[in-house]
């Protein structure tokens, strides 16, 4: 008994340096998504002329892209264990800012700025409340949910707004380079960004160690309030982007713009196999997600399956999703070894 070794709190920093150093790194979860991906896509083939069209494709593209990019922040506050209900809200708050912004004959970099800074300020909150008032972040980002729709509301007085587009602005939402759509573009060049940070950056490693556990994080030195609140402010920036981008898509800006989107985000996320408990998170997985939600949805349109199914069947999707992951062990947390705490506390100093 005296001879066996301490069971390691995390997985080892020179075993995760050698994960690092693969740019993509597709698991089984990622590999079973595409291959979900491509059984829909062969179906759907026999099953419609029209699903495989490069226009459909496109389509389906542009309507996923909205959400993925929502998903890509979520999955980072997934991965510390929280959860952040409100950026749903802030798309709609922060598109309207850079719709209100334009109207009022503001430069649009300013405007554009002017609308990231409000969900950065709305996420940075988030994490204060969080941290500092020690409520759940389910509770915190509920509450900061109802409060930025209900602004948004009294902001508009539940009238869309118009009459902002100018300025090129509808670029971003409909604008097109080699025929693919900017939101698509901006996607992925999002995705490949988060990407590094999330597996090349101290402060991607720190996130899913916070998940996995925060006992531990904090032995190391880490600053987990500080750390948790950049991750709420980044989740926040996320949702204004996608925010900007749906009110240059949609033109009008209404009450109730970007309602629910966030359980489509967290639908995602989950679908691309990062853990609700925190510790594991792919943003490859969670582009992948995406693409399945959307790419579902076009098939029971093409179907003339009524629309009221989509919301079953997502359901199903994510308790299937759910499922597995847990069968799989892949929510488990991975685990530092102490010797690598004392390699991450050297690093920070």
């Amino acid at each position: 008994m005296a001879n066996q070794s301490p069971e390691p709190l995390v997985q080892s920093h020179s075993d995760e340096s050698k994960e690092l150093r693969l740019p993509l790194r597709f698991d089984r979860q990622v590999i079973g998504l595409i291959l979900f991906l491509a059984v829909i896509i062969i179906g759907m083939s026999f099953a419609s002329e029209h699903f495989l069209s490069y226009n459909n494709l496109l389509n389906v593209l542009q309507q996923s892209a909205f959400v993925m990019i929502l998903a890509f922040g979520m999955t980072f506050v997934l991965s510390t264990g929280g959860i952040d209900l409100s950026v749903g809200s802030i798309v709609g708050i922060s598109g309207g800012m850079t719709a209100w912004l334009l109207y009022n004959d503001v430069n649009i970099v300013l405007a554009i700025i002017g609308g990231m800074i409000v969900g950065t300020a709305i996420g940075i909150i988030n994490g204060l409340v969080i941290t500092k008032l020690g409520i759940s972040p389910f509770i915190a980002t509920l509450a900061m949910m109802i409060m930025a729709r209900g602004v948004l509301y009294v902001w508009t007085r539940a009238i869309p707004f118009r009459e902002y587009m100018k300025s090129n602005f509808d670029f971003l939402g409909q604008g097109r380079i080699l025929g693919i759509q900017f939101p698509v573009i901006l996607a992925a060049v999002l995705l490949l960004i988060l990407l590094f940070v999330f597996r090349r950056m101290k402060f991607g490693r720190h996130v899913l160690a916070l998940g996995s556990s925060e006992e531990a994080v904090r032995i190391s030195g880490i600053k987990v309030d500080r750390l948790r609140i950049k991750v709420y402010a980044l989740s926040g920036l996320i949702a204004a982007i996608a925010g900007i981008l749906l009110a240059s898509r949609l033109t009008t800006v209404h009450p109730e713009m970007g309602k629910n989107y966030e359980l489509e985000a967290i639908a995602a996320a989950i679908i691309g196999g990062t853990s609700l408990t925190g510790g594991k998170g792919s943003l490859v997985g969670t582009a992948l997600g995406a693409i399945i939600l959307f790419m579902i949805k076009n098939a029971m349109n093409l179907l003339n399956v009524h629309p009221y199914w989509e919301t079953i069947v997502v359901g199903v999707i994510i308790l299937v999703a759910v499922s597995i992951n847990n069968w799989g062990g892949i929510s488990k947390p991975r685990l530092f070894t102490r010797k690598s705490l004392k390699e991450v506390k050297q690093e920070l100093t």
